[in-house]
């Protein structure tokens, strides 16, 4: 990525300061970029350049060089806050369109580099939280270069794969609390941009079927009758939970294999057998072999 080598007119006092920052920031040499910093950082805080788009990019450019050296895969950079400061003075300062689309350029370059980091965060350390805040620097330096960009498809792909990894987490765990909490409020954020998104509704539909899985596992041997209702109760809530998320992906696809299971063991949960049989036999004509067990779903 380069940087033109312009000049606004009316600061040839500075030339020289400016220029050489430039040079060293092409230099090849050790050290040479940090001291092109060092000239620059002392431009931008000139009465004659500090006004001057020209500096305010190069700064920007220059410390780029420093940050793919050092802090690229960083969710925290001060270089990184250093170019995205300089970029948002130089287009404060009306740069010209070559000026403007390389100042866009880098800001692109700097969010697309956010949502590669979020996506590391999350597939590869399961760090949530520091994974949204990755995905929300995405948005806010995309809308820098767009104010009405539309992350409509980003946020069902991005809170989609949060949400399915949270999900199987919890589901082979339920006393994992916080993953729980994550993938809820992931899928459903999923739901809210796309109410009919399969995937979305099937895991939100298997953690509801699955905690009503763990509840009847937790009655101990001999419990009394009083215990054993209120875990019956809690288990039908959770079932029927889990069947209006699953039986709306059935009504649009009444092929689909994961629906077509899962909807019979939440019936033979429900104790509805004649429910239960229809989704047995329609899922046995598509190849589906059922357990007897009433088994943990983490498909």
């Amino acid at each position: 990525m380069g940087i033109l080598m312009l000049l606004s007119a009316g600061l040839w006092s500075q030339e020289d300061r400016l220029v050489r920052a430039q040079q060293l920031m092409r230099a090849k040499a050790p050290g040479s970029i940090e001291s092109a910093a060092k000239a620059i950082d002392s431009v931008i805080v000139n009465p004659q350049t500090k006004k001057d788009y020209v500096s305010w990019t190069t700064r920007a450019f220059i410390y780029f060089q420093i940050y793919k050296a050092n802090d690229k895969q960083k969710l925290n950079s001060s270089y990184r806050d250093t170019i995205i400061n300089s970029l948002i003075v130089s287009n404060s300062l009306q740069p010209d369109s070559s000026y403007l689309v390389q100042n866009n350029s880098l800001l692109t370059n700097l969010a697309k580099n956010y949502f590669n980091i979020s996506r590391t965060l999350l597939q590869d350390s399961m760090d949530a939280d520091r994974s949204i805040i990755a995905y929300g620097r995405y948005k806010s330096i995309s809308r820098l270069v767009d104010p009405s960009m539309d992350f409509k498809t980003d946020d069902i792909k991005y809170y989609l794969a949060l949400g399915s990894q949270y999900s199987a987490v919890f589901i082979k765990d339920n006393n994992d609390a916080k993953s729980q909490e994550i993938a809820k409020v992931a899928l459903l954020k999923v739901l809210e941009l796309q109410p009919e998104n399969p995937t979305a509704n099937i895991n939100i539909g298997l953690m509801y079927y699955n905690q009503a899985v763990n509840l009847s596992k937790s009655l101990d041997y001999g419990a009394d009758f009083s215990q054993i209702d209120i875990v019956q109760e809690n288990m039908v809530k959770l079932a029927k939970q889990s069947e209006q998320f699953i039986y709306k992906v059935y009504a649009n696809d009444n092929k689909n294999l994961k629906a077509i299971e899962a909807l019979y063991y939440i019936y033979r949960m429900l104790n509805e057998p004649a429910k239960s049989d229809d989704f047995k036999k329609k899922g046995e004509e598509l190849g589906i072999k059922f357990s007897e067990q009433p088994a943990d779903k983490d498909k």
